[in-house]
């Protein structure tokens, strides 16, 4: 992609890029910034192809990027990034791969860690009411249920 030197087009382009390498963005968040820009589609087109060509843009690596800072800083589990991933309308084979990165293992360590957390927060008495309480609360993060319930009983035994 050849973008002419001097032009409104390769102003843009420089916007778009530090836009981009600022922090890994999806692809409909470098649409929304363009129609922001009030890019014609035309131009928009051809930029978008110019960030790709050039790797500014890449939504697999997006996907994956997202994917572990959500796990990591906000303790959401696969379900949630998946939808949260959707919305941003990235692939589905971008977000199964990026999905597929996070350690099986350190998966399970955080909904023990959410468990004991919650399980210390809860004034309830009834473990049962309790238990449910907790994986209401996992499940709203994102965690998948029959995980939950069965990583629930082993860590709060009845």
């Amino acid at each position: 992609m050849q973008i002419q030197t001097g032009s409104k087009e390769k102003d843009l382009f420089l916007k778009l890029s530090r836009f981009c390498a600022y922090q890994e963005r999806a692809v409909s968040e470098v649409r929304k910034k363009m129609f922001d820009l009030e890019i014609n589609l035309e131009m928009q087109t051809r930029l978008l192809e110019a960030l790709l060509e050039e790797n500014f843009l890449n939504e697999k690596r997006f996907a994956i990027s997202y994917t572990f800072g959500k796990f990591r800083n906000k303790a959401w589990g696969k379900n949630k990034i998946y939808r949260a991933l959707l919305e941003k309308r990235v692939a589905k084979p971008d977000i199964e791969f990026a999905l597929q990165q996070i350690d099986e293992e350190v998966y399970q360590e955080k909904i023990v860690q959410i468990i004991d957390k919650q399980n210390r927060l809860s004034s309830e008495k009834n473990i049962l009411i309790k238990r449910k309480k907790i994986a209401d609360f996992l499940q709203r993060k994102g965690f998948e249920l029959p995980l939950v319930w069965e990583i629930l009983q082993q860590e709060l035994p009845k």
